[in-house]
């Protein structure tokens, strides 16, 4: 076993599963007792997933409705402030990720960063939205840019630590995939809040009294108690949740940046997780921003007050579809098929529902874009509980060849991936409704018949060819629950249980 992130020259570059497969009979009783995550520490893991979910995606829910409709950022500018904070939280993602995988300290490796991130994240969180509508234009703008800039490292020193803590809960197969899903329910079931966000920002109760215009309060206030409840997410998890892996982590060679993450982009199990999460977060990027588009101007004809209603009510759908049935069908298809069989049932039932956008986005039929967007949570929801879980799968598997945890690792160049391709995509957006589409934010619901239809097509046809690509994508993954199983008994054979 090596003590560094560099691997030996029999080993072929973390390839396909190349040692030989142990006799099944040894790694059948594999499970056992110990193995199940205290609910406690299970449900206090899944409520820090709020602090992911509102640190990242809220913003991204308000940041068009405040700086296009109410600022008067053209799509282009927001779409640059967007790309500029995903950017940089590229960056700060594997910087924190290999800090906390280098840390020891009489609190683990992970706790420590989480709770002090949790605690500047959610105080910080409304402050991105303080910018004054008697500003100008450019003030607006490099506001937008700078605070949103600023505000990435302090996530990031929570949500790196707080993924790779995840990675270290249990060595069973399928209890990984079960933690990921309580995880997912408490995102999904607070995930309503970014759909209430959009609604309260954009009531009149927030307008100046002396002009009459909109104002970003509503926003402002919203985040701060979505703040309040970031920062009791984090220490939840710093009182409530243990570091299996720690007493084995820290006797363990720390290792440089460089070295570490090299080392994981060698894994070639790894690389197709990673290329199926890049295909897939394009579209979601897409959509995202998109779908505010689509809804206020298309479907309701310029009236932000009804397109943010419908989409509140869009993301409770979106929530219960994705906590109560999409969490428990992929959890079920994990368990009786395996991870990337179900990985790929999920992906062939979001091509038809991203598919089925172009006709449940109807101006005579509002309510339908509620149940795409219902439909939408059934399946991504599953993907975002089965892809994470064998992401987790692949830190053993390094294990087996590097003799080291490098969650971090991992967790934080997963992150990096999957920001960059959602920055492209977001980056995209606004010149393709300026100059592919021809949108003019001035013309409100008075947009041309063309505008329309290349709204709809990019909002359609995009993430549906992407998602045949990560359905081929899928196929190549090799590690199977029987190869799990006999890394597990090998890794235990080395340097005993956890």
């Amino acid at each position: 076993m090596t003590t560094s992130s560099s691997l030996s020259s029999d080993t072929p570059a973390l390839g396909d599963s190349a040692a030989p497969p142990l006799d099944p009979a040894e790694s059948a009783g594999v499970e056992r007792e110990s193995d199940k995550v205290p609910p406690l520490a299970k449900a206090s893991y899944a409520l820090g997933g709020t602090t992911d979910l509102l640190g990242h995606w809220l913003y991204n829910q308000l940041a068009n409705q405040v700086f296009t409709t109410i600022l008067g950022l053209t799509p282009t500018d927001v779409s640059k402030g967007l790309l500029s904070s995903r950017l940089v939280d590229a960056f700060t993602d594997p910087l924190f990720g290999w800090l906390s995988d280098n840390t020891r300290s009489r609190w683990g490796r992970r706790r420590p960063y989480i709770v002090v991130g949790s605690i500047f994240a959610g105080v910080a969180l409304p402050f991105l939205f303080l910018a004054s509508p008697n500003w100008s234009y450019n003030k607006i703008f490099w506001f937008m840019i700078i605070s949103a800039c600023l505000y990435a490292p302090l996530i990031s020193a929570y949500n790196m630590p707080y993924q790779s803590l995840g990675a270290e809960l249990t060595p069973n197969y399928n209890e990984r995939t079960s933690v990921l899903g309580w995880r997912a329910v408490v995102q999904k079931i607070s995930g309503m809040l970014l759909g209430i966000g959009g609604f309260v920002a954009g009531r009149h109760y927030w307008d100046d009294p002396v002009t009459g215009k909109a104002t970003p309060m509503g926003a402002f206030w919203f985040c701060a108690g979505a703040g309040l409840l970031m920062v009791i997410s984090g220490f939840a998890n710093f009182l409530f949740v243990r570091e299996r892996y720690y007493a084995k982590a820290q006797k363990q060679e720390r290792v440089g940046f460089f070295k570490m993450f090299g080392a994981s982009l060698t894994c070639k199990p790894y690389l197709v997780l990673l290329a199926t999460a890049l295909v897939y977060a394009i579209p979601t990027g897409l959509v995202g921003s998109l779908g505010y588009y689509i809804t206020t101007y298309y479907v309701f004809h310029g009236d932000m007050s009804g397109g943010t209603e419908y989409a509140m009510y869009g993301s409770i759908l979106y929530a219960l579809f994705g906590a109560f049935i999409g969490v428990p069908v992929a959890t079920r298809l994990s368990h009786r098929y395996g991870k990337h069989k179900a990985l790929s049932l999920i992906l062939v039932m979001g091509l038809f529902v991203f598919a089925s956008s172009w006709w449940l986005y109807d101006p005579a039929h509002p309510a339908w874009s509620v149940l795409q967007t219902a439909l939408n949570g059934f399946a991504a929801t599953g993907l975002w509980v089965v892809l994470p879980s064998m992401c987790i799968d692949v830190v053993d598997y390094d294990e087996l060849y590097s003799g080291q945890r490098r969650e971090g690792a991992y967790s934080s160049t997963f992150s990096w991936v999957l920001k960059v391709g959602m920055a492209g995509a977001m980056g995209m957006v606004g010149p393709l409704l300026d100059s592919a589409s021809g949108f003019n934010a001035k013309l409100g619901g008075d947009q041309s018949p063309h505008t329309m239809f290349m709204m709809r097509l990019l909002f359609t046809v995009i993430p549906t060819a992407a998602i045949v690509v990560a359905i081929i994508l899928v196929q190549l993954f090799p590690l199977t629950r029987e190869r799990m199983h006999e890394i597990r008994v090998e890794l235990e054979k080395r340097r005993g249980t956890v």
